[in-house]
């Protein structure tokens, strides 16, 4: 009896190394969606903590009041260069979800086929045993 072979066997190991890839690059896209949100997050605090300081401050001057303004003008920009990076990050996610949903489905196809195929060969295996302990079933009872 010859043992199992998966003639595609390569081809399994080579896209599971492309979903590998796959699911990678999705955690860089993700960790990178994170570091935006904690810049948005400190970029919100820089607002108030001005904000704050402004108020708490026991009296101010024009001067203050404008580079206040300025620095909000400036927080104001910089979130909305943030958010569109973000906008933009979270649909290249969208995407490389897609990506590795569709390497995962071409893996599990190939797997699907190999479980498939080593079924055949158990039962073809199991047929060949049967067919061996018939025959020398079958010998010994014309010998004795």
């Amino acid at each position: 009896m010859k043992r199992f072979v998966f003639g595609l066997e390569s081809v399994l190991r080579w896209r599971r190394s492309l979903f590998e890839q796959q699911q990678s690059r999705l955690r860089a896209l993700v960790a990178e969606r994170d570091a935006i949100r904690l810049r948005l997050r400190e970029l919100e605090e820089w607002r108030r903590r001005a904000e704050r300081a402004v108020v708490d401050a026991p009296a101010v001057t024009g001067g203050e009041l404008a580079a206040l303004e300025s620095y909000r003008r400036r927080l104001h920009a910089e979130r909305a260069r943030k958010q569109q990076e973000l906008a933009d990050c979270e649909a290249r996610i969208e995407a490389q979800r897609q990506r590795v949903v569709e390497a995962r489905r071409r893996v599990r196809l190939l797997e699907r086929l190999k479980e498939r195929r080593y079924a055949e060969w158990e039962a073809e295996a199991l047929r060949e045993l049967e067919t061996l302990a018939a025959e020398s079933y079958l010998a010994r009872w014309k010998r004795g």
